[in-house]
């Protein structure tokens, strides 16, 4: 696909006809002329048919088009995202493999402004999985797959010579030690960090990135935006009291989840970014000592 390079690291689509045959035909199913398309896609090489795109119309209206994986994971996206409240770009369509998203104008989050509001997103991820279910999901989860893929993730990094012996059995005797062995399920975020949030025009908090909603275990989520959002031990107390004044119930074996999460966290940046490695590598010799696992 042609494309130039404009500001931000972003790229021009030259024409209609270099975007994606499916980016294509959502255009025309929600009658949008394009004026001007842009690329906006992280890691846009390596995510596959996973592409999003700002799309300014002709009639001056801006939308984000997200292309997924297939029609399916749309229409089910679409579904779980219905309702929710604003801080969350909405999701007004979907055309096949394509979802159609409000588009969120506003200035990125800074690392001193990411602090000043953990206890506001805290409440927010609370309150997301305090929210009703209205499809048809279990409410309750076997950890039994996911245990087993924190330990195949945990031998690639020790075959691979990242993490020694001693760390691997460490984290293994902690992984036993606080699988829950099943958990509750709620509807989950899994990419709940300031790099997918944005500080509106009236100065409210918007998430912009919510591709990955499914249902899940809270832990789990708490884990994924420990691992994802850098913050200060004070910063993170006051996010989880935020979580805690709105969240349906205390979350479930956060130590497990955590674990959980950073291997995960570690075998994708080993095998897609090794230069953001060191620093979830540091987190999981804490964990395979014991500390940090509250």
């Amino acid at each position: 696909m042609k494309q130039r390079r404009v500001s931000g690291g972003l790229y021009m689509v030259e024409t209609l006809s270099e975007t994606t045959p499916e980016i294509a035909a959502a255009l025309e199913h929600f009658a949008i002329t394009p004026r001007r398309i842009v690329l906006i896609s992280p890691m846009r090489d390596r995510k596959g048919s996973r592409l999003s795109y700002r799309v300014d119309a002709e009639d001056g209206c801006i939308t984000k088009l997200r292309q997924l994986d297939s029609a399916e994971h749309a229409r089910r996206l679409l579904q779980l995202r219905a309702g929710l409240e604003a801080a969350f770009a909405p999701a007004l369509g979907h055309h096949g493999c394509v979802l159609l998203e409000e588009w969120i104008d506003g200035t990125p989050l800074s690392e001193p402004a990411a602090d000043a509001r953990a206890e506001e997103a805290g409440a927010l991820l609370g309150r997301l999985h305090a929210r009703a279910r209205d499809v048809d999901m279990p409410t309750t989860l076997s950890t039994r797959e996911r245990r087993s893929r924190a330990i195949s993730n945990l031998e690639i990094l020790l075959n691979a010579r990242q993490l020694t012996p001693w760390e691997a059995a460490g984290l293994r005797a902690e992984i036993a030690r606080r699988d829950p062995g099943a958990t509750a399920a709620v509807l989950i975020h899994l990419d709940f960090c300031a790099e997918n949030m944005l500080i509106d025009a009236h100065g409210r908090l918007r998430v912009v990135d919510n591709e990955l909603l499914s249902i899940g275990p809270a832990g789990f989520d708490l884990g994924r935006t420990f691992d994802r959002w850098p913050m200060s031990d004070a910063a993170w107390a006051r996010f989880c009291r935020g979580y805690g004044s709105s969240a349906p119930a205390e979350p479930e074996a956060v130590g497990f989840w955590k674990i959980y999460a950073a291997l995960l966290g570690a075998r994708v940046r080993y095998e897609r970014s090794p230069q953001r490695l060191d620093a979830v590598l540091r987190r999981l010799r804490r964990f395979a000592a014991g500390d940090g696992l509250g």
